[in-house]
């Protein structure tokens, strides 16, 4: 097994401060690098995210080079006219003199024609590049704001490290991987919006249609959002209509993100206040559910001349309400795009000191009684299900990944064989049977494209699962296309990993 790509700045400061059989000795602490390690790899990865957000505006600049291009066009019209009437007054010098007024008169209607377009056309461009500049202000203010809403938990991981290398005792270890653990999730919940707004602005979102109960979704949903409304003295109440028949057919997944947000924001934006989750069944119709979703609040509320800036993408109500409560500014942005995938729409009320009220109303289809509800697709409140007997390859050339997964996985009971690269993969399958491959995408001497390619020429059924950092939709789509059959994005949330394992685990 090569050598791990341990973070130089991490290796000093194990070599340092650490004895040499310390972290083997210490399966807690050989996690704890491990998460240390990964985050090292994510804050050198910064660039990658800010290139992806400066693309964004790509469409805005395309749709003013085509007017541009529309009026040069227009432009070579009118001058080829404009040159056609000139021959014409040549021509006909001889010609009766009310035929001379014809021509003069056509002229003239021709250059008054192309002056009035002229204007209108300069006043509309003039327009677009306003518009165009305006949303590069407000992109530069978002890379701004993301600069230091990544670099935040970046700053308490880097020094809460320091700290513990010169604590040195057990009790301030747990404690410290406590906030540690609050960080990285922060910075992962970052990362995650942007790359779902990346998603939706690509179209690369399809919605699922699983059976699931959506009353115990939101309940659950809920008492994940607990301890933060207790931080700041909030009350959390969730009101469900008597009559809500919660057995539905739809995405859980994409509705839990819709909740999430809209709560989160209101938990963010009250304080000392109360926050509730109402649902309201307006009617049923032909095995369709029609009911209304409410995420009420008692927080700050929004000024009016703002309504319509909290829909627009990089941007917050205030610059002063992304400073002091933080955020990407695209929350509602994925809101209202998952939910016109959904067929519906956000709205909402607010008084500026007294509260907001976000809603959408949602038509769903009823789950018949000869169905039964698949809870465990929510990735949520999935609960990870024993996979003994299972024999997985897992193709990874970095060590710290390798322990990670490992352990993960073997804690369901499945067997693990491992391959540092493609070449090595590819002989392992050769030479043993497996049920499913663990593929990363990137590796020396062969990569996961290569590998998934080759092992494809001579087994089209296999499940093949890509692990990946990138989130580049070039390479994932080309990775479908070559015979993967899903993949799942590092940092990989144990339970999805857990999920696909057995949705491909056909024995079990």
């Amino acid at each position: 097994m090569k050598t791990p790509p341990i973070h130089r700045h991490l290796l000093r400061q194990i070599t340092k401060y650490l004895p040499p059989d310390f972290i083997a000795q210490s399966p807690e602490m050989e996690d704890f690098i491990a998460i240390i390690n990964q985050t090292y790899i994510n804050y050198d990865k910064d660039a990658e995210l800010f290139e992806q957000s400066a693309k964004l505006n790509d469409r805005e600049y395309t749709a003013i080079n085509l007017r541009i291009k529309q009026e040069l066009e227009r432009k070579q019209f009118f001058q080829a006219k404009l040159v056609e009437a000139i021959k014409q007054l040549s021509d006909n010098e001889s010609s009766p003199a009310n035929s001379e007024d014809d021509d003069l008169l056509g002229l003239l209607t021709i250059l008054t024609e192309e002056i009035e377009f002229k204007k209108q056309y300069q006043t509309q461009l003039l327009e677009a590049k306003s518009n165009a500049e305006l949303a590069n202000e407000a992109k530069s203010d978002f890379l701004s704001m993301m600069s230091h809403e990544l670099r935040t938990p970046l700053n308490a991981i880097i020094g809460l490290t320091y700290i513990m290398e010169q604590e040195n005792t057990l009790e301030s270890l747990q404690e410290n991987l406590e906030t540690l653990k609050h960080s990285t999730q922060n910075l992962f919940l970052l990362i995650n919006d942007i790359l779902d707004f990346n998603k939706i602005e690509a179209g690369k979102i399809e919605l699922e249609k699983i059976n699931f109960n959506f009353k115990e979704l939101v309940l659950q949903i809920a008492k994940s959002f607990e301890v933060r409304a207790s931080e700041n003295l909030n009350q959390l109440e969730v009101l469900i209509d008597d009559n809500f028949m919660p057995n539905l057919i739809s995405d859980p997944l994409r509705i839990s993100q819709i909740i999430n947000n809209l709560l989160s924001n209101a938990l963010k934006f009250t304080s000392k206040g109360k926050v509730q989750v109402k649902i309201s069944q307006i009617a049923f119709s032909n095995k369709i559910s029609t009911f209304k979703v409410e995420v009420i609040d008692t927080g700050i509320g929004i000024d009016k001349d703002n309504f319509k800036k909290i829909f627009k993408k990089f941007s917050q109500a205030d610059n002063k309400t992304s400073r002091k409560y933080g955020g990407t500014g695209l929350g509602l942005v994925i809101t209202e795009r998952l939910l016109h995938l959904l067929g519906s729409d956000i709205a909402f009320e607010s008084n500026v000191g007294k509260g907001s009220n976000f809603y959408f109303t949602l038509s769903l289809p009823i789950l018949s009684h000869s169905q039964t509800i698949d809870s465990h697709e929510i990735q949520d409140t999935y609960e990870e299900i024993n996979l003994n007997g299972l024999k997985v390859l897992l193709v990874e050339d970095n060590l710290i990944n390798i322990k990670i997964a490992q352990k993960i996985i073997q804690k369901w009971g499945v067997e693990v064989d491992l391959a540092e690269n493609g070449l090595v993969a590819i002989e392992k399958f050769k030479a043993n049977k497996y049920h499913i491959i663990l593929m990363d995408l990137s590796m020396p001497i062969m990569d996961g494209y290569e590998a998934t390619a080759e092992i494809r020429k001579t087994d089209k059924l296999i499940p093949i699962i890509a692990l990946s950092a990138s989130a580049s939709f070039g390479y994932l789509d080309r990775a479908l296309q070559i015979g993967i059959n899903e993949y799942i994005i590092k940092p990989f949330n144990p339970k999805e990993l857990n999920m696909k394992l057995h949705k491909y685990a056909n024995f079990l």
